[in-house]
């Protein structure tokens, strides 16, 4: 116990720029990573002229290979760690390697392939560069997210890097729906605005990247270290089984509530956000607008995440995320009738309440995190086992299903309510059954989502106050043996 105390003692404090710079890292990720989540399949459909089934295959393809990423990136910033002299940092090296790549990567994707004239090259072009892209921020984003750990020695400190990660994400949303709507706007929709764009999103994440890098700090190396040094009994107790997998799926209840919830919210959500490009270019004739409606949804976020600490001492947090899921949907609801009803929608009127009913329901992610940790005490309550790595893997494998699939359904759903790239280059209105398809994808699947969300975590979900006390008890004869 004493050389327990020692060793924390002698680590430095959590300082605020610690805080702040592991804010920046989620914050530079989203600047870049929503120029390619919201514009890339727009791009290449209609300013590349890609064929959408060629384009769905593509998307396909690079999803897939992300999701296997993860977890590779993963594995080697262990292997290298494991072969690495004491004191290395394990992590920042990697976030500091992944600046060229995703800058290069990104700038090259929006640039290069325009210049060479369609046909196999240029796909060829596309393919790999948005490779180099993806294993750049993947990269950044493993590096990110295994860093927490390496910085916090308590869960104050946990809790404080998981909210300044979750500010971080917000504001980089709303800095990126803010400025590249209206480089386009201005510059025009065609390949130069969106290589203009592409070269503000990429440096500017970079530089908020390289902020991350700078400010934080490994200050837990002993936790790292101690990764390498388990006795033959402990590497044998911590030892991957298929049977622990069953065992979370088929025991706890809240995790598999929160993969519910995960899958729906990153799949069925993603479904509408991938066409509201389309709302906003071919509905709404602005696509300006939308710098709004980001800034409106980020504020109503920050305003929830500022708000959400003094909020846990009446609530909990998962009666807060089913208050914000449910008047989501309700909101998301009114919307629908009101567009599908309408024959010219008020842009304004939608910005808004669209805007507020978006960050509602994406406040469930914000805030996500905490549960994700409370379902792994309650799989250790049951089984005895605390399972960290196996639960966080497959709740980021949930994350990814969603991903994995949407941008290739939302390329061929796009296509299926016949949208015609030509009209909108000529300036020409899309037919009336296209429109009314392009409403209901932008507001009917957000609005499923938020209530097979909240369904997970009304009827699903089942830690209540009654298990959090049998928890705490049960923590409490633990530690007494």
């Amino acid at each position: 116990m004493e050389n327990t105390v020692k060793t924390q003692s002698t680590i430095p404090k959590l300082k605020f720029k610690n805080v702040i710079g592991y804010g920046c890292g989620d914050a530079g990720g989203v600047i870049t990573i929503y120029m390619v989540a919201m514009y890339m399949s727009r791009y290449l459909q209609v300013q590349l002229e890609v064929n959408a089934g060629i384009l769905a295959t593509m998307l396909l393809v690079w999803n897939v290979w992300d999701t296997v990423n993860d977890p590779l990136m993963g594995t080697i910033m262990d292997i290298t760690f494991a072969k690495a002299k004491p004191g290395k940092d394990k992590f920042r090296p990697w976030i500091l390697a992944s600046i060229p790549l995703i800058v290069f990567g990104m700038i090259a994707f929006y640039s290069i392939p325009a210049r060479m004239g369609g046909g196999i090259p240029m796909l060829v072009a596309l393919f790999i560069l948005k490779i180099i892209y993806e294993g750049g921020y993947t990269m950044m984003n493993i590096g990110m997210g295994s860093l927490l750990g390496a910085m916090a020695t308590n869960d104050t400190e946990r809790a404080t890097l998981a909210s300044a990660r979750g500010m971080g994400s917000t504001v980089g949303s709303l800095v990126a729906g803010i400025i590249i709507p209206q480089v386009l706007a201005r510059v025009g929709e065609n390949t130069q605005g969106y290589f203009i764009a592409s070269v503000i999103a990429a440096c500017l994440g970079g530089v908020i990247i390289f902020l991350h890098w700078a400010l934080t700090s490994e200050r837990n190396k002993a936790a790292l270290q101690a990764q390498a040094v388990q006795t033959q009994e402990e590497k044998a107790a911590s030892k991957f089984k298929l049977s622990d997998i069953w065992g979370i799926f088929a025991h706890n209840r809240a995790f598999l509530a929160l993969v519910l919830h995960s899958i729906s919210i990153t799949a069925v959500q993603a479904l509408g956000q991938g066409a509201t490009l389309y709302m906003y270019a071919d509905v709404l004739g602005d696509v300006g607008m939308q710098s709004v409606a980001s800034g409106l949804s980020s504020a109503l976020q920050i305003a929830i995440l500022l708000s959400a600490p003094l909020l846990t001492k009446k609530w909990d947090l998962v009666s807060i995320i089913r208050f914000c899921l449910l008047v989501g949907a309700a909101m998301y609801g009114g919307l629908l009738a009101y567009c599908l009803m309408m024959a010219e929608i008020n842009a304004l009127l939608f910005v808004v309440w669209n805007s507020i009913a978006a960050g509602l329901v994406i406040m469930s992610v914000q805030m996500q995190w905490g549960l994700v940790a409370e379902s792994i005490d309650y799989n250790e309550y049951l089984t005895g086992k605390r399972n960290e790595g196996t639960i966080y893997g497959f709740f980021s494998l949930s994350r990814r299903i969603g991903s994995t699939i949407t941008g290739s359904l939302t390329v061929l759903l796009i296509a299926a309510i016949g949208y015609n790239p030509e009209l909108t280059k000529a300036g020409l209105a899309q037919a009336a059954g296209t429109i009314t398809g392009i409403k209901l994808m932008v507001i009917g699947f957000p609005l499923l989502a938020a209530v097979l969300s909240f369904l997970s975590f009304t009827f699903i979900w089942n830690i209540n106050k009654d298990v959090r006390d049998k928890m705490t008890a049960w923590k409490l004869g633990k530690t007494a043996k």
